[in-house]
């Protein structure tokens, strides 16, 4: 009945079976991750949640903070691993079928590998006719779901994907842009332009630095501080749009470079070469390579050499910076494990799964405080997108190709023409500096520092930090007060 589900609907559900003749029970939560499922041993049997306070409320207590888990994120922070940040709290692997109170590990029923390359025979053309005709499904049939949605609009490939497919699907919705007070991280005039494209309504709100809070956990209420620290500032903006709207929903293109294989490697060049051999689709994809890269065909060609030697190496490096010496877990333990194991050769589908991966902690599924929801992130677009060869991704030397000409006819040729989008840089270290003495006082004398997570040394000296050159650590200082408010949030 699992497998059956798998392969036949898609959504965001939990599936709970039982066994007549063994009387055991099995759960598994659907490939996409959309729907969060919790777990934890109680008593003589197991708890399930999708959110992570229920846990603690069957089980009269609230849960506590694992230090190790969080030292293991901080290491790690792109990736999404089983074992949560709370004591005894471990995420269900989805699509995998877990027998309740068994030894055995969880069943894979849905592996990211089993699904690579197999429409690696059609055309471009026919690849993008299916990605339009899947990502208007899939948003259309959400739309119907969650009641009227406002896209979170940048005016890049992604959210503007959703608002094409949504004007194909006839779904009613409405855009929302957010700028900040600096013009680098303004975009509003591209998600206008796609709004009047799509016939609309449109609506606009300021990222301002004195909005932010660096008291307040942007992660509150989940099982690890995996979201940015300055979302909370995007959530309250968002969260306004929403009620001018009227909107139920929002929905946002979280995941899109991912999904979308934004590689800036020689990966495609290297693929198409192993794939077709030397023929003139290889000296094609090496044009589009280096144009997308920016780098001259003999440099493309120098990198494209050393990885077809190269074989796979950690995918995971540790980040230790600014933490304090400690004892590293041998081996991370992702939530989705689809890479291979180190030595074996490398393939750019499986860089591609690995983007996937990254983008797992910044995915909004259901069940977070903002009713905000990443639908790129759903089952048939994720299986489409790791069938696509990863070359035809940069056709035309523009990075996420085929999405683009999925929806050509539908969104305006300036945001099509669009290669590199800004971001909320500005306000981060606008935030940064405008709340550096509070931020300092909560990392020197916060849970972190006593639980021997961070360096207090190395923190102290980098709160010094300039932090409007480019090379200062406020991503960083920022991502340890998102993990200080995070474990504040569950500490009683």
């Amino acid at each position: 009945m699992a497998r059956d589900l798998i392969e036949r609907f898609w959504g965001a559900y939990l599936y709970v079976g039982c066994d007549a003749r063994t009387a055991t029970w099995a759960v598994m939560s659907d490939p996409s991750g959309l729907l969060p499922v919790y777990w934890a041993e109680h008593g003589d049997g197991c708890l399930f949640a999708s959110d992570p306070a229920l846990l603690g409320m069957c089980a009269r207590r609230v849960p506590g903070v694992s230090w190790s888990a969080v030292r293991a994120h901080l290491l790690r922070p792109e990736l999404r691993q089983r074992q949560t940040c709370l004591e005894g709290i471990t995420e269900l692997i989805p699509g995998a079928l877990l027998s309740v109170g068994a030894k055995d590990p969880p069943l894979r029923l849905w592996h990211a590998p089993d699904r690579a390359l197999s429409s690696s025979q059609r055309t471009f053309e026919e690849n993008a006719e299916e990605l339009r005709h899947i990502a208007a499904g899939v948003v259309g049939r959400w739309g119907k779901q969650l009641g009227y949605v406002a896209v979170a609009s940048s005016g890049g490939v992604d959210s503007s994907l959703i608002c094409g497919a949504g004007a194909i699907a006839g779904i009613s919705f409405g855009c929302v842009s957010l700028a900040t007070l600096d013009p680098s991280g303004d975009e509003r005039v591209y998600a206008r332009a796609v709004a009047e494209a799509c016939r609309v309504p449109f609506t606009e709100r300021m990222y301002d630095p004195a909005l932010f809070d660096p008291a307040q956990a942007a992660s509150a209420g989940l099982p690890r501080p995996g979201r940015r620290a300055f979302l909370s500032v995007l959530d309250a903006a968002l969260g306004d749009a929403m009620a001018e709207l009227g909107a139920d929903v929002v929905l946002d293109g979280n995941g899109g470079d991912n999904i979308f294989c934004f590689l800036h490697s020689a990966a495609p060049v290297v693929d198409r070469l192993r794939a077709q051999g030397l023929r003139s689709g290889f000296t094609e994809t090496l044009l589009d390579t280096c144009r997308i890269t920016g780098c001259t065909i003999s440099t493309m060609l120098g990198a494209t050499a050393r990885r077809l030697v190269a074989r796979t190496g950690d995918p995971w490096p540790a980040d230790a910076t600014l933490l304090a010496v400690g004892a590293e877990p041998r081996h991370p333990d992702p939530l989705t494990a689809w890479l291979p194991e180190p030595g074996e050769a490398r393939r750019g589908w499986q860089d591609h799964m690995q983007l996937i991966m990254r983008s797992q902690n910044q995915i909004h599924g259901t069940g977070t405080c903002l009713p905000r929801f990443s639908p790129l992130a759903s089952q048939p677009i994720v299986e489409f997108c790791l069938s696509v060869p990863t070359w035809q991704w940069t056709r035309g030397g523009r990075n996420r190709a085929l999405a683009r000409a999925a929806f050509s006819d539908v969104l305006p040729n300036e945001v099509l023409a669009r290669t590199s989008k800004a971001g909320p840089d500005s306000l981060t270290r606008a935030a940064f500096a405008r709340n550096r003495t509070a931020i300092s006082e909560r990392l020197m004398e916060g849970l972190l520092a006593k639980s021997g997570v961070i360096d207090r040394n190395a923190v102290l000296e980098a709160l010094g930090c300039d932090p409007f050159h480019s090379a200062s650590p406020v991503r960083r200082l920022l991502d340890l007060l998102e993990a200080e408010n995070w474990a504040r949030s569950w500490h009683r």
